[in-house]
């Protein structure tokens, strides 16, 4: 395979291994700064975790992107767009500014607005008898949340700034937030209240340090919540448009099988067909345990990088229920939901935690089919609906009709599952029996959470499929089935988490497994420090100045019927400035 590297030595700068938003990101940034740059996915369609998938012709699915912060005049999600001329063509819905999160239980519930003194009100609303734990509380996770920032995880001496700017606050940082909780002087019933976000974090209140909960509530409690018009496929549609039009190439059916190096030193990617494609630098969005031990491969690596990675623990596996009801949800708030089915599980702290260990860990159960049964009954959920913020994209529902996603974190235990022993790349393991078991016990509790959301849609529910661990590491090769990179713990939090530049000259990194990370905000802002690293700029700086990377001039225009699925699928020619070929 010389001959093939050696005829593609000069045509590319930069390979971009994965699509996910952290390495489109990256490659848009790369492409806009004028780097000749190859995207390389897959999967058929670009995205990763955030790419939307449809149904019958019918019913489109976010699978990832559910409601994003910073998208403000002066946040970094438009300063990102902005600065690849992107900012006319993506629009951002704002969410209930009264309650974009809604958290309901049996006879109760308690919406989250934006603003963090609306937020205290509500709090208080909410909780009236313990109003001395409200106020230990919020006056905490504000001025956390507030003193940090997307910039104070670039370095320890930006996290030490922030957390002095923090004050006493600074003191329950590293707490775990259930601790937190504890010490504020919460009943075990509010403690679950407050706790159930946690889940937008694939983590659970036992291990989550209280400033990674605080820097999330900053997110949408301290700059608003909104929905990208068009569904979550737009991001990766606009980021594609910039990479193509700018003289880059993306292609999609792409399995990288390794990143060469020679002399701890980047020399390009081998494909799985054998297709080698020299390249002196390559930005990998993989699944950063993956990236080094399958890619890479550790004996390229000193030693002491290889016993740091091997402690790596990767975050909980989330579950995803798909559901096409014939019931129409914009009549409900524009408000995700975390439904809580019940309180026997928030008697004391013992049974709080017991639950979180049965449930989450999967611990004692003799069985899949008996472990669904107790999650189904007992566990809270996510539920958003993707058609009720967007009511004008037709794609997501027919008119009348709604998509509803409906999301928690598991356990991965194949065992629990019923994949254990299969093959999953090839899918095998679709043919369990007890695996299909395990699904359709977990889609009826899911069912339940939704109806508990929108009262009245069980009973309408036309199509309904859930995507499990095995799903998430087939699809996208996350380790573990976790979309969220490594878990948020106070040892692989912030600046503890890896940054760009790695041991491996030529080799950075993208994603949510980074400090940026994780979620949509985090792996976009992560591309853009990529990108950077890569072309010796300060991108972030300099977009946040106001500067435009890329040529406006050189994007073309979207129809009125523009579809960013048909856009980012399936894309296996090479683009050449602008052109498909």
């Amino acid at each position: 395979m010389t001959s093939t590297s050696e005829a593609n030595s000069a045509r590319y700068d930069s390979i971009v291994v994965g699509s996910g938003l952290g390495g489109l990101s990256a490659a848009a940034y790369l492409a806009a700064a004028g780097k000749r740059v190859l995207v390389l996915e897959q999967y058929s369609a670009l995205g990763g975790s955030s790419h939307v998938f449809r149904r019958q012709g019918r019913w489109e699915f976010d699978c990832g992107v559910h409601y994003l912060g910073e998208c403000g005049p002066d946040g970094i999600v438009t300063t990102i767009m902005r600065g690849l001329a992107l900012d006319d063509r993506l629009n951002w819905l704002p969410m209930d500014q009264d309650g974009f999160d809604r958290i309901i239980g049996p006879g109760f519930e308690f919406a989250v607005p934006v603003g963090w003194d609306a937020y205290l009100a509500s709090l208080l609303d909410a909780f009236p008898t313990e109003r001395a734990a409200v106020y230990r509380y919020h006056s905490v996770v504000r001025r956390l949340g507030e003193s940090a920032g997307r910039s104070s995880v670039s370095s320890h001496a930006a996290m030490g700034r922030a957390l002095a700017r923090s004050g006493r606050a600074a003191l329950f940082a590293a707490m775990p937030f259930a601790a937190f909780l504890t010490i504020c002087g919460f009943s075990p019933r509010s403690i679950l209240v407050l706790s159930v976000q946690c889940g937008a974090l694939a983590s659970t209140p036992l291990g989550l340090p209280t400033a990674a909960m605080a820097g999330f509530l900053q997110d949408y409690v301290g700059s608003g919540s909104f929905y990208p018009q068009g569904g979550g496929q737009m991001l990766a549609a606009g980021f594609a448009e910039v990479i193509t039009s700018h003289g880059g190439a993306i292609r999609t059916n792409a399995r990288v099988r390794s990143i060469t190096v020679a002399d701890r030193q980047v020399t390009g990617v081998r494909l799985a067909d054998g297709e080698t494609i020299a390249a002196p630098t390559v930005v990998s969005d993989a699944d950063i345990i993956k990236t080094f031990t399958e890619l890479v491969g550790l004996e390229h690596l000193p030693i002491a990088h290889r016993a740091r990675i091997k402690s790596w623990t990767m975050s909980r596996p989330l579950i995803n229920g798909f559901f096409g009801i014939e019931f129409d949800t914009a009549t409900a708030p524009n408000s995700n939901y975390f439904a809580i089915p019940t309180w026997d599980d928030a008697k004391s702290l013992l049974s709080l935690t017991r639950m979180s260990r049965q449930l989450i860990d999967g611990s004692g159960f003799s069985s899949g089919a008996d472990w669904a049964r107790q999650m189904a009954a007992r566990q809270p959920m996510f539920v958003q609906s993707s058609s009720r913020r967007d009511p004008g994209n037709r794609r997501a529902a027919p008119a009348g009709r709604s998509t509803v996603e409906v999301q928690t974190i598991t356990p991965y235990k194949p065992e629990l599952w019923g994949f254990d022993g299969y093959d999953l790349a090839t899918g095998e393991y679709r043919t369990s029996p007890a695996y299909h078991e395990v699904k359709k016990i977990v889609l009826e509790g899911m069912a339940e959470r939704m109806e508990q959301a929108f009262p009245g849609s069980a009973a309408t529910v036309e199509i309904a499929e859930l995507g499990s661990p095995a799903t998430q590491t087939r699809f996208v090769g996350n380790t573990g089935g976790a979309p969220f990179g490594l878990k948020v713990s106070v040892d692989q939090f912030g600046s503890t988490r890896p940054g760009s530049s790695t041991a491996i000259g030529g080799l950075f990194l993208a994603g949510t497994s980074t400090r940026w990370g994780p979620g949509t905000v985090g792996a976009m802002l992560s591309g853009v420090h990529a990108a950077a690293e890569v072309t010796g700029r300060d991108l972030v700086t300099e977009i946040r100045s106001g500067a435009v990377i890329a040529d406006p001039s050189a994007l073309r225009p979207w129809p009125a019927d523009f579809d960013p699925l048909a856009t980012t699928r399936g894309i296996d020619a090479q683009v050449d400035r602008g052109r498909r070929r």
